[in-house]
């Protein structure tokens, strides 16, 4: 650099020395309060304010370097930039709470009033960086985004039409159809969707946007994909069809158009193709008519991975930034995908270690990831997605056969031969060899990651569909190029598995009663109908007459047959209407699972408790203690049994074969009594908590 351009350069140097210190100081609270909302470590703030004049120095140091990144990749060369960081700014200040009163908050990092308004400034500049670079990856993506639209043809359209088309059939004749009983994920989403419409429709699009924004700390079932679903709650009502249809048009339709698209990028007009894809995972529609609304995460995740195959080359920095951030999205949308986006950076990065030879898609992918996630949701970071889970989800660790039985019942041994045979063929091959390797390690990584922490639920079957997708595409398409024996091949691989599902069969709900060697899936597209489902709703009404009474009751039965999630449910499920007015709050939810509840206090809250004779579980003894330990007393009078009077009356479900017997408490039980059902419990489970006065 010439004389005359390093005095030009000197004000830029003032400018980012004086953002280094900004940023510095804005790091360093925010990292101090993390480290004590992760792992309780209070490391003293002063030293840590040293990152300011570090990082101060640093820019002075690197600034043609730094300018030079932010005009080749952040739009710095544009004049305008500097409103994007005044106007980036002027948000953290405006909105303080969300980008730093909320992340230091309970970490004991107090500033200045003078403190917090620099901060807050080097926070506006942090997130203008961020933002530019963001700009400048849409400005590459939108161009050939909008010439791809115009592209399409009425033939395309018709398409479109045609698939959604397609979706809602498929759904309404479902739910119509539908005769069964929901309780726990599948009744959660349901009901939190409508909680939600209420709050729309009662208090406003801002309280709701802020339950929204609180329900991602506060819950693992947070609202923000119930977003989706609150238009139709709005103008149809709160039936288990209306959110089915919901489900159908704002989550299924949305994730097949994009595997349609994806599909037509490699082969116009691309529609068998597609189909070939759709129908070789037919349980993406199974999940999504049983009620998760979960699928709507493979949206970003599935359009995250078909970015990352297209990129070629050593990758584009910003191109990698866009992926990072749709897989962020995911994430909040439900914290599990974090499994996805783990899983998926570590075989990136084995892919730009063995083809690529840049390190500009890993440093892209995590700044994209990292950022949204730590600067706008810093606790949920802390406290939910890097919790302890594999402690706290112990019951739910039932074993690998769990896991496999999972995967066969819902995508079958034979599509998933076919997927690793597609990926092998894929990777050995000169053409697509680096897709390959990455859609076989990013599936293959992040099971093995899920299985440390708990065994899958059929939601969390959806984190390998964004790989098993574009493998089938792929592979297709390549089989495509063999002909007619390449079109009998693709046959081949799809129809069994898209016809089994149309066999009729009756479903179990116990995982574990079903073979291993699933060749098939087995689940069924039709409609469930359960035998005993008014005997629920009889149940229910006949608590609905103590809770008239003034009395709180609790239910002591934790199965897939019966618990209390599915019991208050259960009306609503059928379409039912109340016969009574009474407010459900008079059902008492007891603990269930002894590494997650224990045994609190909420069961002597209870006047009377329904226990289920044979005792119902969903794990087994030796998790819930929780269930078995009281309901055994009662039914055996021991421990607490002395407090409890067993009426005449009782409840049977005949189809089930189960009885109810209702106890009703006449007095308090005596620590004594109490202590005595720790025993019981302590006898099978002995770190469990119990309450004992």
């Amino acid at each position: 650099m010439g004389r005359r351009e390093l005095k030009t350069f000197r004000p830029a140097r003032r400018c980012y020395f004086g953002a280094g210190w900004l940023i510095g100081l804005v790091l360093a609270v925010r990292l101090r309060a993390f480290l004590v909302q992760l792992w309780e470590l209070a490391l003293p703030l002063g030293p840590m304010l040293l990152l300011g004049p570090a990082l101060a120095l640093l820019g002075v140091r690197l600034a043609p370097a730094v300018r030079g990144h932010l005009c080749r990749w952040a739009l710095g060369e544009r004049p305008w930039r500097w409103w994007v960081y005044a106007l980036s700014a002027a948000a953290c200040l405006r909105w303080r709470g969300m980008t730093l009163d909320d992340a230091l908050a309970g970490s004991g990092t107090v500033l200045p009033a003078w403190g917090n308004f620099l901060a807050l400034l080097g926070a506006g500049l942090l997130l203008g960086v961020f933002l530019l670079h963001l700009l400048f990856a849409l400005r590459e993506c939108v161009p050939g985004l909008a010439r791809w639209l115009l592209g399409l043809r009425r033939r395309d359209w018709l398409t479109l039409l045609g698939l959604w088309l397609a979706v809602n059939l498929a759904v309404f004749a479902y739910a119509s159809g539908s005769q069964t009983l929901y309780g726990w994920d599948s009744a959660i989403y349901w009901r939190s969707t409508y909680a939600l419409a209420e709050t729309f429709r009662g208090q406003g699009v801002a309280a709701a946007l802020r339950q929204v924004y609180e329900s991602i700390f506060t819950s693992d079932y947070n609202d923000t994909i119930g977003l989706l679903c609150v238009p139709l709650a709005l103008l149809f009502g709160s039936s288990r069809r209306v959110y089915l249809m919901s489900i159908g048009n704002f989550c299924l339709f949305p994730l097949l158009a994009l595997l349609w698209a994806f599909a037509r990028s490699r082969r116009r007009p691309g529609l068998w193709l597609a189909l070939a894809a759709i129908l070789g995972l037919p349980s993406l529609f199974y999940t999504a008519v049983t009620g998760f609304v979960d699928i709507a995460g493979v949206i970003p995740a599935a359009l995250a991975l078909m970015l990352s195959l297209r990129e070629k080359g050593k990758g584009r920095f910003s191109r990698f930034l866009l992926i990072g951030v749709l897989c962020a999205l995911a994430v909040v949308l439900r914290r599990w995908y974090a499994f996805f986006a783990l899983s998926f950076f570590l075989a990136l990065a084995v892919e730009c270690l063995l083809f690529r030879r840049s390190a500009a898609p890993v440093l892209g992918y995590l700044c994209g990831m990292a950022f949204p996630l730590l600067f706008f949701l810093q606790t949920f970071v802390s406290q939910r997605l890097l919790a302890d889970y594999a402690a706290q989800y112990a019951a739910y660790g039932l074993g690998l056969g769990v896991d496999f039985r999972m995967l066969f019942r819902y995508y079958g041994i034979w599509l998933l031969l076919i997927a690793l045979a597609l990926g092998l063929w894929l990777a050995l091959g000169r053409r697509e060899r680096r897709q390959g390797v990455l859609l076989l390690l990013e599936p293959v990584v992040c099971f093995l990651l899920f299985v440390q922490v708990q065994s899958h639920g059929q939601q969390h079957l959806l984190l390998y569909a964004p790989a098993l997708a574009c493998l089938l595409i792929l592979g297709f398409d390549r089989l495509a190029d063999c002909g007619r024996l390449g079109a009998l091949a693709v046959a081949a691989a799809v129809a069994p598995t898209a016809v089994s599902p149309a066999l009729p069969r009756t479903q179990g709900t116990v995982i574990q009663e079903y073979p291993l060697f699933m060749p098939l899936p087995t689940f069924s597209y039709a409609p469930p109908v359960r035998e005993d489902a008014w005997e629920v709703v009889g149940l229910l009404r006949r608590l609905d007459e103590f809770g008239a009474e003034g009395k709180k009751v609790g239910l002591l039965s934790s199965s897939f047959t019966l618990n209390v999630s599915l019991l208050r449910y259960s009306e609503d499920s059928l379409g039912a209407g109340r016969v009574s007015d009474v407010d459900r709050s008079y059902l008492v939810t007891l603990s269930e699972v002894d590494s997650r509840d224990g045994v609190g206090p909420a069961l002597y809250t209870c006047d009377i408790l329904a226990v289920a004779d044979p005792i119902q579980l969903h794990l087994g003894e030796d998790e819930q203690q929780a269930v078995w330990a009281p309901a055994y007393s009662l039914l055996e009078g021991e421990t607490i049994a002395g407090a409890y009077r067993r009426l005449e009356e009782t409840y049977t479900l005949e189809s089930d074969g189960i009885t109810i017997y209702f106890f009703e408490k006449v007095r308090e039980p005596t620590q004594a009594e109490m202590q005595a059902l720790a025993d019981l419990v302590h006898q099978t489970s002995p770190d469990v908590y119990v309450y004992t006065g």
